[in-house]
């Protein structure tokens, strides 16, 4: 192996897929002169392959989008959703939007 050391640098407005994080992303090669990118608050990973990015260790990033709805039930891994309604403390008072 080389001692060559790894330049990591910021991806400038990228979010990360899984946690959403704005400007946490890195992109460097690692050893086999792949080009790897990594969140550096949850520790997310992929290389950029020509058919886009592959994560490393997971079948398929959680997003919003895969993430049950409500009154199903949610898989071993995801948080129960729950609906919030939101009432209005004071609803006698004087509306500004009238």
């Amino acid at each position: 192996m080389s001692d060559q050391k790894v330049t990591k640098r910021f991806i400038a407005g990228a979010v990360c897929p899984r946690c959403a994080e704005m400007d946490k992303l890195v992109m460097y090669h690692d050893s086999n002169d792949q080009q790897v990118r990594e969140c550096v608050r949850c520790g997310y990973s992929d290389v950029m392959t020509d058919n886009g990015p592959q994560e490393m260790g997971a079948d398929e990033v959680a997003t919003r989008v895969n993430q049950p709805r409500p009154g199903e039930e949610p898989l071993a891994h995801e948080d129960e959703v729950q609906v919030v309604s939101i009432i209005d403390p004071n609803p006698g008072a004087k509306r500004r939007d009238h």
